[in-house]
């Protein structure tokens, strides 16, 4: 398939006539296309076009020569995820009163509720296309700002079409790396005993939430968002997948052989309550929550906490944690507090042992926070140390109090470690 660098690079379906949505075959070796209508319509739930190479070469009666390709087991050099900076993310969220699709769901919803999913899912406000466009911004569970998708949405909650971008996109940043995460991945940490449930809009995660607080409600992006590499972080989780609607149950078929492959459920709730007008509308569990009395038909969720508390990263700043070698600090670190030539920490010394200490000069310091923005890229390593991996253990920002006043800016690891090591002797 042709790899996506952004809406020109897909293209009008021939069966449906949408615009930037057919992604083409191309030859591997050479990258060309083989022909303009051998593709497959993203729009998998509501079109379905899908012409192969296969079925191209079978109706023109043509017989590709078989060649035997050769080449080495080469370790290619691993590309590093491109993120959003954080000042970018964060100045988008805001303007609530003026976001088309959060003053929809002020017809449903009261305001205290409104506040709450615009906060909990981190959603922005863009200026783009007049103003009011919505961004649903990718958050790892790190805390790193993956990349958000742009929809504007008219007042009676539809998708405007044409009006749909990335941000990176936008932001026309060079060579980014996108690697996608769930919309809401960042809520895994927040909730560790939660059971997941996966839905393809994020529009329809956020709405799910309200009716089914019990579940943390994540979005793929779309049908096909549902990947060995994005479920990495649900490991010991309890998954249930609710698939939208889709003619002749396409859709639901498809999660179903997805849940069979990663050991999740599928829900056949919209299954068995809609109705095949419904159905062919592609309605999803947000249309039907908001739009039907379910008092009588409840979504059935498992009731049991299937993983035991892990503990946070909070409760670990008062407990102390197993030691760690020493590791040079990150690039992060440095450039972030700007210190030269840093002292090198060894063993214990490398964790933030107090929460409260009193400094040198005599300020009273307090750590109220901590934000994983660590990035090893050895998830075995990352695992067997329980999250305490000295790669990211170096990339963590910390939110303090001195003397009682909560810091505009987050402190480094760095630091913190810093100035714990240069506290009065009596605080030692």
């Amino acid at each position: 398939m042709q790899p996506y660098t952004g809406r020109n690079s897909r293209f009008t379906c021939p069966k449906c006539e949408k615009p930037n949505q057919l992604t083409k075959y191309i030859d591997s070796e050479t990258g060309e296309v083989l022909a303009d209508n051998v593709g497959k319509c993203n729009r998998i739930d509501k079109c379905g076009y899908n012409y192969s190479p296969k079925q191209y070469f079978s109706d023109n009666g043509i017989k590709p020569e078989r060649t035997e390709v050769f080449s080495k087991q080469l370790q290619s050099p691993i590309k590093q995820i491109s993120y959003i900076d954080t000042e970018i993310f964060q100045r988008t969220l805001k303007n609530y009163d003026k976001n088309n699709l959060l003053i929809y769901l002020s017809s449903f919803f009261d305001l205290k509720q409104i506040n709450r999913l615009a906060n909990m899912y981190n959603i922005g406000t863009s200026s783009r296309w007049n103003g009011g466009t919505t961004i649903f911004w990718e958050v790892d569970i790190n805390g790193m700002v993956r990349t958000g998708k742009l929809i504007k949405y008219s007042h009676d909650g539809h998708r405007i079409k044409g009006k749909n971008n990335w941000v990176h996109s936008v932001l026309n940043i060079k060579k980014f790396n996108l690697k996608q995460c769930f919309f809401g991945e960042h809520l895994l940490n927040k909730f560790p005993d939660k059971n997941v449930a996966i839905v393809e809009s994020e529009k329809t995660a956020i709405i799910a939430s309200v009716f089914q607080p019990n579940l943390i409600w994540l979005a793929s992006g779309g049908a096909e968002g549902i990947n060995t590499e994005k479920i990495k972080p649900l490991e010991g989780r309890k998954v249930i997948l609710f698939p939208d609607t889709s003619k002749d149950s396409r859709i639901y078929q498809k999660w179903s052989e997805k849940a069979k492959q990663f050991d999740f459920e599928v829900s056949d709730y919209l299954e068995q309550y809609t109705n095949e007008d419904q159905k062919a509308k592609g309605l999803d569990i947000a249309d039907f929550l908001l739009n039907n009395d379910i008092s009588n038909r409840p979504i059935k969720v498992p009731k049991t906490k299937l993983i035991p508390k892990q503990e946070s990263q909070t409760d670990y700043l008062s407990k102390g944690s197993p030691r760690i070698p020493y590791n040079n600090p990150s690039p992060i670190a440095l450039v972030d507090s700007k210190i030269e030539n840093p002292p090198k920490f060894k063993g214990v010394e490398l964790l933030v042992k107090s929460r409260e200490y009193v400094s040198s000069n005599g300020d009273n310091i307090e750590l109220v926070g901590i934000f994983d923005y660590g990035q090893c890229d050895d998830w075995k390593k990352h695992k067997k140390a329980k999250g305490y991996c000295r790669v990211c253990l170096l990339n963590c920002f910390y939110e303090i109090r001195i003397n009682n006043e909560l810091q505009k800016r987050k402190y480094t690891h760095l630091e913190i470690l810093i100035m714990q090591s240069s506290t009065k002797e009596d605080n030692k």
